[in-house]
């Protein structure tokens, strides 16, 4: 039966050296756990290791308790973090993509979970398959057949979205297809509507703009289109200055008229 031989020698040198790296490794509470286990694993009365160890009698039953039930993570300090973590069970992740009716479905973990990205949100798709490819998660080529472009055009998307954010995945040309709808002549005739309500004092609202040109024109164009090409031209910044502008001209008009009669 193992005990502590009587025949041992100590060395107070070696002991104060060898606690000192102990308890720079393991913590000093750590060390006493252990040195009382092994005491207490070698016949000493259990009141005795409590004085040696200068901790309290129901403190050292309590952590011989832990042991029963928890094993070597009873000898760590819990106001630390853990040594010893217990091992995590890696979960195999498989990634599968579909492409049905022009959207995309991405099946994870076997099939038991699935994301489905609606056909018109092109520029949700494009930053999710290129954050798993550039996670590593799936291929080039799966990419690309997903988003039905080629390798090298999803290489370049990937590197923009990587250096640049979401925001070099938009597609410039949307913002000039909706401009380009709104002719030069649509154009004059809506600068043409709102100098004439700011000259005659009536409200420049894009409503109410939208209003008159459809009973004039019989074009229908949303008050939301057409308050953002007011925008665009800096329309709303001329509402006060503009009927200023016109008086002051009629009256050097008028002005002028007198003085050649």
């Amino acid at each position: 039966m193992l005990n502590c031989p009587c025949t041992l020698a100590f060395s107070t040198t070696y002991r104060a050296r060898r606690l000192r790296k102990a308890y720079d490794l393991f913590s000093v509470g750590v060390v006493k756990r252990i040195i009382g286990f092994a005491l207490f694993l070698l016949g000493a009365n259990r009141e005795d290791i409590a004085g040696y160890l200068e901790v309290p009698f129901g403190t050292f039953l309590s952590f011989l308790t832990r042991v029963e039930k928890y094993g070597l993570l009873a000898f760590e300090d819990r106001r630390r973090t853990p040594v010893s973590q217990p091992p995590e069970t890696e979960i195999p992740v498989s990634i599968s993509l579909s492409v049905r009716d022009k959207s995309v479905s991405i099946q994870l973990a076997s099939g038991h979970r699935s994301m489905n990205i609606p056909p018109d949100n092109s520029l949700q798709a494009k930053i999710v398959l290129l954050t798993f490819l550039n996670s590593g998660l799936v291929s080039t080529g799966e990419i690309s057949r997903a988003l039905g472009i080629s390798e090298r055009h999803t290489r370049e998307l990937n590197c923009r979205l990587r250096d640049e954010d979401a925001y070099a995945l938009i597609d410039k040309r949307k913002g000039q297809l909706k401009d380009y709808r709104f002719t030069p002549e649509i154009k004059a005739e809506l600068v043409q509507q709102f100098a004439a309500n700011a000259i005659s004092g009536h409200k420049t609202s894009s409503r109410l703009i939208a209003e008159q040109i459809e009973k004039r024109c019989n074009l229908h164009l949303s008050d939301r289109s057409i308050r953002l090409h007011m925008q665009k031209l800096g329309l709303y910044r001329i509402v006060k200055s503009l009927p200023q502008l016109v008086s002051t001209l009629k009256k050097t008009a008028l002005d002028y008229s007198e003085q050649k009669e």
